[in-house]
């Protein structure tokens, strides 16, 4: 079988037991071919599926599928929503056809892309070859009733905007834009790329419209992701580099038009980047930790060192007026040698302490940038610290970093919660549990006495507990948040990690309270934002805000829950066996989604937000419709998805069959 050759051994193993069915469609051709309408060509459709052009234009008319519009923007811009639209559907030949990809490539994408890998769920469900069979009389009546629904329900399905064209319309100058604090005020941009941004034309990331937009609600600094090697001639292997010089151009232009909007350009380093084992085999000396297919550049090696520093002053000598770099040392990436757990131990760093491993990377880049150029800001991540060192480590590693750097802590680290009688801690970050966590200040208050300036991790427009909405209008939780680090004396804030990249008005709300905090400067905000409306928005948001409260916080439900997909995320008749992946696929998995909340409780945690999240609704019935208006909608419909698909589990799990038809009218209407 194709799914077993040598080819795809770079590439998340087929696991032959697990297969998911498509029962709501035909065949499994139609299923494909509706999947992929939306963003692959007709003609890639046939090349990759290897089945005539004709026919599926067939098909795609047996359906009711609208003509084709946007396949290419989606081919550069949204291939990994087609990834995930046929994981569970074609076998890796058939999906790299209609990709146009080679294997290498996907398996570059599945590491680089934020770690997609994983949220597809670190393994490729077993799929049969797609082929054409001739259809019976029941499957014809299914294709049918599916063309009635397309007709009578989504015959505008291409109508509007094209994909992606957030930003394409200028909006109008603001005589008062926000001012531009000293402090940071850092955001990930909401239209870019992850992996292999600087591979592009940096407009399509990086919008002269959305700058525009970032400088009116307070941004003042976006960060991209970098790859030193990608960024500047390998000193080990300059194959690993090629077209480096144009990455750099890229950024260089990036720089220069952000800089026209007082916005400074940083880039998150992930250094020394691990690299496949195969790069070892000509390179033994430098070899350290290894982890599966990728082992550490081993930092204990004088060479790797100097490969940081030089490859940084490389990079800040020919990119100026780069904001800087912000550091993760310690995460899922492999980087020293002690940056992860459960690698084999390299002997040379072995007795190495971790605090030494770390201070030492971050000297390496902190130092020759600020050679280059003494106004560029290095901001260190302390991520992960306080679950991989010991306080004592922790500790010390901060006495041992340079003065000038910036110590950056996840605000809501560890913060203590308890949320439908369970408690619990925050990991990472949230926005229904508001920080700064004792770790936080703890870290902050250690970072001062060592003589180096704080910054605060938060997220402002949204979370992983509902990330595709491009925010959520609780405004008061915002504030609170933003009021609470003021009084911590925290001048500078990363407002997003790669989802809250919206120049929302939460930004502008975040921003102002470190200039003015006050009631009345909150009630001018919104006046100028919403004027006759503004009274109305400010009760509606206050609920939302309380409601979100209810949202039952955890690590792995906030990873796992259905809260993402929302009505997007099928109901499913029989158990499928499948566990929730990260963000990406809910499944029918409810005691993955609960975490350690029991399933009734997880169950009225997500109704009452929903009831109370529909009372801020009623508020807004006269108000016109604007982006308020859809957030709110938008938000209430996820939540109440939550609730109904948790239920439909439970009912359906107890047998209760007779309540499952209810249940999916109302996630219909959803």
């Amino acid at each position: 079988m194709m799914e077993t050759k040598e080819i795809y051994a770079s590439l998340p193993p087929v696991k032959p037991d697990m297969h998911l069915a498509t029962p709501h469609f035909p065949t499994r051709l139609h299923a494909a071919v509706f999947r992929l309408w939306e963003t692959v060509s007709a003609e890639q459709i046939a090349r990759g599926l290897g089945i005539p052009l004709q026919r599926i234009m067939q098909i795609a008319d047996d359906m009711g599928l609208p003509a084709q519009r946007y396949t290419d923007i989606w081919a550069k811009r949204g291939y990994i929503t087609t990834i995930r639209n046929v994981w569970h559907i074609l076998p890796y030949d058939q999906l790299l056809g209609v990709l146009g990809w080679d294997a290498t490539r996907l398996a570059l994408c599945l590491k680089e892309d934020d770690f997609l890998v994983h949220k597809l769920g670190n393994f490729k469900p077993y799929c049969e070859p797609v082929c054409d069979v001739a259809l019976n009389d029941e499957q014809k009546a299914q294709c049918q009733a599916i063309k009635n629904t397309m007709q009578t329900v989504f015959s505008d399905v291409f109508d509007g905007a094209a994909p992606f064209s957030y930003f394409d319309t200028p909006i109008a100058e603001q005589n008062t834009p926000s001012p531009q604090s000293d402090g940071l005020r850092m955001v990930y941009s909401f239209c870019g790329l992850y992996a292999n941004v600087l591979d592009e034309d940096t407009e399509q990331s990086y919008p002269e419209e959305l700058l525009k937009r970032y400088r009116e609600v307070g941004v003042n600094a976006i960060w991209l992701q970098g790859i030193l090697y990608q960024l500047t001639p390998f000193t080990f292997d300059q194959s690993y580099s090629v077209g480096w010089e144009k990455r750099q151009e890229r950024l260089r232009q990036l720089v220069a038009l952000a800089g026209k909007y007082g916005i400074k350009v940083f880039l998150y380093l992930n250094e020394p980047r691990c690299m496949p084992n195969s790069f070892f085999e000509k390179h033994p000396e430098l070899c350290g930790t290894k982890k599966e297919s990728y082992s550490a550049l081993c930092t204990s090696v004088p060479a790797v060192m100097e490969h940081l520093r030089r490859s940084v002053q490389n990079l800040c000598q020919s990119v100026k007026g780069l904001g800087g770099f912000f550091l993760i040392n310690m995460s899922e990436n492999l980087t020293h040698c002690k940056s992860v757990p459960n690698g084999t131990e390299c002997e040379r760093c072995r007795k190495v302490p971790k605090p030494t491993l770390v201070s030492e990377v971050i000297k390496a880049i902190a130092e020759p940038a600020k050679e280059e150029d003494p106004d560029i800001r290095i901001v260190v991540w302390t991520w992960a610290w306080d679950k991989m060192m010991t306080e004592e480590e922790l500790t010390q590693t901060l006495s041992l970093l340079p003065k000038d750097v910036i110590v950056q802590s996840n605000s809501e680290a560890s913060k203590p919660y308890c949320i439908g009688g369970v408690s619990g801690t925050v990991a990472d970050y949230s926005m229904s549990v508001i920080g700064p966590s004792e770790i936080a200040k703890n870290i902050w208050r250690l970072a001062k006495q060592n003589g180096n300036d704080i910054c605060a991790k938060v997220q402002v427009n949204n979370t992983w507990e509902c990330s595709t909405m491009p925010y959520l209008p609780v405004f008061d939780l915002v504030r609170e948040h933003m009021i609470n680090l003021k009084n911590e004396n925290v001048k500078n804030v990363m407002l997003s990690w790669t989802l809250g990249g919206y120049p929302a008005v939460n930004l502008k709300i975040a921003s102002k309270c470190f200039e003015d905090d006050s009631e009345a400067a909150y009630d001018a905000l919104l006046d100028e934002e919403f004027g006759e409306y503004a009274p109305t928005v400010k009760k509606a948001s206050a609920i939302f805000s309380d409601a979100f409260r209810e949202f039952p916080f955890q690590i792995r439900v906030v990873y796992n829950g259905p809260q993402n997909g929302g009505p997007s995320n099928p109901l499913y008749l029989e158990p499928t066996g499948f566990r929730a992946t990260m963000t990406c696929y809910p499944y029918d998995d409810l005691d993955g989604w609960r975490a350690i909340y029991p399933r009734e409780v997880f169950r009225e945690q997500f109704k009452k937000l929903s009831e109370k999240w529909e009372m801020g609704l009623s508020l807004l019935d006269d108000m016109p419709n604007c982006e308020f208006k859809q957030m709110a909608y938008g938000g209430y419909l996820l939540f109440a998805s939550s609730y109904l698909q948790t239920d439909f589990v439970m009912q359906r799990d107890a047998g209760n069959t007779a309540a499952l038809g209810d249940i999916a009218e109302k996630e219909k209407k959803n």
